[in-house]
């Protein structure tokens, strides 16, 4: 009874953080950036300095991207009262954050491998994975208030079509990157990224998830 009561007093007493969305926007807004970034470094063919200025860009934003995440996981040990479940909460800063990581591989890897170039799918998916975030991002944005739940839903069947497009542009690279190849060392490069690219945009569709979730008990 007594510790029934004192939560209800620290209920009462405590504010509910919308912070929270404060830093869900914030990583959203970073994966839009980074994914442009993205999608600029895969269009340019064998500019090293190019690269590396965009790669460059890429590790700054991941770097921001990854205080947010530290900040909402603290914040959870803080915060009497969350707009959410803590537990969905981890999972949509988790998520949003995989896409961000998950695109600092791309070029991490391809300068492992010691090439700058892409081949055009992956061109192309990089183009998608810009078009997923942006999706990711109006979805985030809406999250705060639950009067925009049928278009929250709508956003995120628009994020899982842009996914299956991503599934198809990866079949077509890796179906031509072994008809067309040879080259032991060039094959597992290519595999490594569009393996990135994939998670990059599942983890897209890994936020959606979550966010449908969320919207699905509150309406």
């Amino acid at each position: 009874m007594a510790n029934a009561t004192f939560g209800r007093l620290m209920a009462a007493i405590t504010p509910r953080s919308d912070n929270y969305f404060v830093l869900f926007n914030q990583l959203a807004d970073s994966a839009v950036r980074c994914s442009k970034v993205l999608a600029m470094m895969s269009a340019v063919r064998g500019d090293a300095d190019k690269f590396e200025e965009h790669f460059a860009e890429i590790r700054k934003i991941e770097s921001e991207a990854d205080e947010y995440t530290k900040e909402i996981l603290l914040s959870l040990h803080k915060t009497f009262i969350t707009p959410f479940d803590r537990r969905e909460i981890r999972e949509l800063a988790m998520a949003l954050d995989d896409i961000i990581d998950y695109m600092e591989d791309i070029p991490q890897s391809a300068k492992i491998y010691g090439h700058s170039s892409f081949t055009p799918e992956m061109v192309a998916l990089a183009q998608i994975l810009l078009r997923a975030s942006e999706k990711v991002q109006d979805a985030v944005h809406m999250l705060s208030d639950m009067k925009n739940a049928e278009k929250i839903l709508r956003t995120c069947e628009e994020i899982s079509r842009i996914e299956g497009e991503g599934d198809h542009v990866m079949r077509a690279g890796m179906h031509r990157l072994f008809a067309e190849e040879s080259d032991a060392r060039t094959i597992i490069r290519s595999k490594e990224l569009y393996d990135l690219f994939e998670e990059a945009i599942d983890s897209c569709q890994d936020v959606s998830d979550v966010i449908h979730g969320v919207v699905l008990e509150r309406i």
